[in-house]
């Protein structure tokens, strides 16, 4: 008798919950938008006024605009600090070419410190607008040596002649090999005074020996499809934005899915989840949570990158108020980055997001405790780090079938197909196509989602196995 009077009056409980979960879930069904918007707003306010968030907001934009600026920092200080080369030349061959000694010694002035063909600063320029090779003729080579030697001269060019007449160059610097910039360029220029004095000893003149340089005609053809036709500039610029984009969804899906699947667990522990149930159903509790987390996410990323492309753009501007010409920095034409590829990125941003916060969310209500969430979203950690590895293999063949085909699988759409697109190379209708996929698998995730949260965020003390997962998922 004991055992039944305490059985009994519990009987009639279970039906009279489920009798109130059920009435204020259909009096929550009427204010659906109402109740989503309010959700939203709680958690975009509870997120963009914690403290953490602004600190760590502040700093990361300092560290961007200072890491911005670095090129311009570099550039002026080498510019200050830049000494030129001291090189003295040593002609014991005679005329050259049909050039005398201080002719010679020109020659190589002029051409070390020529202008390069694309303009801008020339070739043996520095970076502070004098010439950046000072050539001085000598004749006495073992007092040269020796400058060299006690580093009071950079470099010490002789020229020789052997027995068959071809000129033999010497090159001493006190310079370590594997940091000598100079040798390259004096042996260039040897070779062309070596070309010119053959040419001049065969009898060729001046004008037979310059017509030998002429390029011969010749044309390319590309026959493949999807060309990039874009300019260097262009093009570095959709791949810098392409860059930005992958790392932006690669911070967003991690940081901010880890926060909803975080708070889920947080105030499933809390207790809160009970009382939020009554005035809420689920399904619009995971898409208040989801919403706001993601725009306070977004937010702080917009920040970061206008920043960071503010900064990136004062770089010439800088450069040119600091040493009189806006060369140095990087040639990055920001300018040419089209409205469409900033939309695309925005875009495949929210639809990434969307896609992994509702499985994050789905994942953080199935845990006992909160520091569990780490091992519970391990697995679909693991999922999206297979496209982001991908995308940056995906730069040097962006046509390639394997990486065309993953572009095109919702998980990894946002930066495999953001990369296919800064490289210029994607066909008009495969971003349409990836976004209705895309925007299919939201929906299809989210309803899973949506029946899992359902049941998890009720589930205290226990953890669901794989058959009792499946369940969730059929059960409407």
């Amino acid at each position: 008798m004991l055992k039944n009077s305490t059985v009994m009056p519990e009987a009639p409980e279970q039906p009279q919950q489920s009798t109130v979960i059920a009435r204020s879930g259909s009096a929550a069904n009427q204010n659906t938008l109402r109740n989503i918007g309010l959700i939203t707003g709680r958690e975009y306010k509870n997120r963009v006024m914690q403290r953490s968030f602004i600190i760590s907001s502040i700093i990361i934009l300092i560290l961007i605009v200072i890491g911005a600026f670095v090129p311009t920092v570099i550039t002026y200080f080498t510019a200050n600090s830049n000494s030129q080369t001291k090189i003295a030349v040593v002609n014991n061959a005679g005329p050259i070419a049909g050039l005398s000694n201080d002719a010679l010694t020109q020659y190589l002035q002029t051409n070390l410190n020529g202008s390069s063909a694309s303009g801008g600063i020339p070739t043996g320029q520095s970076t502070s607008g004098k010439p950046r090779f000072a050539l001085t003729a000598g004749t006495d080579a073992n007092t040269l040596q020796q400058q060299v030697k006690n580093a009071k001269l950079d470099i010490l060019l002789v020229m020789d002649r052997g027995t068959d007449q071809n000129v033999r160059f010497t090159y001493y610097t006190n310079t370590s090999s594997t940091i000598d910039a100079d040798a390259a360029q004096i042996q260039t220029i040897a070779s062309q005074l070596n070309f010119l004095d053959k040419s001049s000893r065969l009898g060729l003149t001046a004008a037979q020996t310059s017509s030998l340089f002429v390029q011969p005609a010749f044309t390319v053809v590309h026959t493949a499809q999807n060309q990039d036709t874009r300019s260097d500039g262009a093009r570095l610029a959709g791949y810098f934005v392409a860059f930005a984009g992958v790392i932006l969804i690669f911070m967003s899906v991690f940081v901010y899915g880890m926060t909803v699947a975080v708070g889920v667990a947080e105030e499933k522990g809390s207790r809160i989840m009970e009382i939020l149930v009554n005035a809420a159903t689920p399904f619009q509790l995971l898409v208040g949570k989801i919403v706001g987390i993601g725009a306070a996410g977004l937010t702080q990323m917009t920040c970061f990158v206008l920043a960071g492309i503010g900064a990136f753009l004062l770089q010439a501007p800088l450069l040119t108020a600091l040493l009189g010409h806006p060369s140095g920095g990087l040639s990055v034409d920001i300018a040419s980055v089209s409205v469409t590829l900033l939309l695309t990125l925005l875009l495949y941003f929210i639809l990434g997001f969307s896609l992994y916060a509702t499985l994050f969310a789905a994942l953080g209500a199935l845990v006992k405790r909160q520091d569990e969430v780490q091992n519970a979203v391990q697995p679909l950690t693991m999922l999206f780090m297979v496209g982001y590895i991908a995308s940056f293999i995906s730069i040097s063949t962006p046509n390639a079938t394997w990486i065309r085909v993953m572009s095109f699988i919702p998980f990894w759409t946002p930066t495999i197909m953001l990369m296919r697109i800064g490289a210029g190379t994607v066909e008009w209708w495969e971003v349409p196509l990836s976004v209705v996929i895309m925007i299919v698998a939201i929906f299809a995730c989210a309803l899973l989602a949506a029946r899992i949260y359902r049941f998890g965020i009720l589930l205290y003390g226990q953890r669901p196995g794989l058959r009792q997962l499946l369940r969730m998922a059929r059960a409407k």
